[in-house]
């Protein structure tokens, strides 16, 4: 039996339709009835969260941007301990150091100047030119072999895929070359000198350390500029990107102002943190939790945002070289009171890689495959809850980029800029 189906009217709605509503391609829907759920609507509904991506994820996810405040000089001092020059500016050395030995051997003796007493016509003086240029050509060759040793053994470490032992741990230290130039032929005349000198072997000793210099002296010049003028600066600019850094983890949507929204945020991630790796039963009460927020982070008044800008600025007011680790300490150790105890942490367990990737990717979603690699190389076996507190002092209080304990948070929430960073001199210029 056939049914007729009459279509019906759609009733007349008295509210309009919002504007920017879209009806779709059911043009068979009145187009004022736009609160009638259409297959468009359904299919564009997202499924509900799971419950810990609530902690972590509120309103749409950003991705990880960072910030490469780099000037100028740091730029092309990465570039320059990264490139092939400086390799090249080496084996030079190494050429110049290799000639030096082979010469001073073959003419041993025959180039020589000797100051003899005019009375008795004892021997007072003599300059061994072959022989100071072996002195001169062994010192320059182990200078380069020493370079050579050490960026092989930075590449090494980079591959190593065992942590270092507290126990094991020591520091490094850098060593420098030498040279000499004799002018040989600039003698008081009216003394009794005796002068003797293969021309082979001097024309070979003027031009050699004519090349010598104008590779070497370059890079002495760039060596000594750093030493003195740039690197105090270089600190500087070094604690002010941990700053930074610190500011950040603050910062939940990243975009640059540090609100009560972030701290909202960031008090949430902490709670997972608690729930996940900590050993706090209980969260810690809110009134702790603003007091710390108003006492170290809102400078600007209770409840008052602060852009990471005036937040640098204000550790810049009270930064102290020797002071500012005692003064910092507060603000980490309530931090860490967000998802640990005090007691917790005087057990000194070992926290384990699976916890401390679980841990950088809640509280800063960073990569799972850049995490384990530093906590191979810079995070030293064992790591207790005790001992990562303090690489976080170090991140905010030191600024001495050579020393490894400065580096470790760093390091975590650096930006990795080129896989030939292991070669650098500089720490802090990439993420290694």
């Amino acid at each position: 039996m056939k049914t007729n189906v009459y279509p019906l009217t759609p009733p007349e709605y008295s509210e309009q339709r919002p504007s920017g509503f879209v009806v779709g391609p059911h043009s068979a829907i009145h187009p004022v009835a736009w609160d009638i759920i259409t297959p468009d609507h359904v299919a564009d509904t997202s499924p509900p969260p799971a419950y810990d991506s609530i902690f972590i994820q509120e309103g749409p996810v950003k991705s990880n941007v960072h910030h490469d405040d780099r000037n100028l000089w740091e730029k092309v001092h990465e570039w320059f301990e990264m490139s092939v020059l400086q390799h090249i500016i080496w084996l030079g050395a190494l050429g110049f150091a290799i000639l030096y030995i082979i010469f001073s051997l073959k003419y041993a003796g025959s180039c020589y100047r000797k100051l003899y007493n005019e009375t008795d016509g004892k021997m007072i003086e003599e300059v061994d030119l072959p022989s100071t240029m072996k002195v001169e050509g062994g010192i320059l060759c182990a200078s380069a072999l020493f370079v050579f040793v050490l960026r092989l053994l930075r590449i090494c470490d980079t591959k190593r895929t065992l942590r270092i032992n507290k126990a094991d741990y020591a520091g490094r230290q850098n060593r420098k070359g030498a040279t000499r130039v004799f002018p040989f032929y600039e003698y008081d005349a009216s003394k009794n000198y005796t002068l003797k000198c293969d021309p082979e072997f001097y024309s070979f000793y003027n031009d050699a350390k004519i090349g010598q210099l104008a590779i070497m002296m370059p890079y002495a010049a760039y060596i000594i500029i750093y030493l003195f003028i740039i690197m105090p600066k270089a600190k500087i600019w070094f604690i002010r990107r941990k700053w930074r850094q610190w500011a950040s983890l603050l910062d939940a949507n990243q975009d640059g102002i540090i609100s009560i929204r972030d701290m909202e945020k960031t008090n949430a991630r902490l709670e997972l943190l608690r729930r996940t790796i900590g050993d706090r039963k209980t969260a810690l009460n809110a009134d702790a939790q603003k007091k710390w927020w108003d006492e170290h982070v809102f400078k600007r008044g209770v409840n008052k945002d602060i852009s990471i800008e005036d937040y640098i600025t204000y550790f810049e007011g009270v930064y102290t070289p020797h002071g500012m680790e005692s003064a910092m300490r507060p603000v980490i150790t309530g931090f860490f009171n967000f998802f640990s105890t005090p007691e917790y942490r005087k057990k000194n367990i070992p926290i384990l890689e699976e916890d401390f990737i679980k841990f950088w990717t809640i509280l800063k979603n960073v990569d799972e495959s850049h995490c384990r690699r530093m906590f191979v190389r810079y995070f030293l076996n064992p790591l207790t809850m005790a001992s990562f507190l303090e690489n976080f002092v170090a991140l905010i209080s030191h600024n001495d980029f050579y020393d490894e304990k400065t580096l470790r948070v760093y390091k975590i929430l650096n930006p990795q800029r080129s896989g030939t960073c292991d070669l650098i001199c500089h720490p802090s210029s990439c993420n290694v």
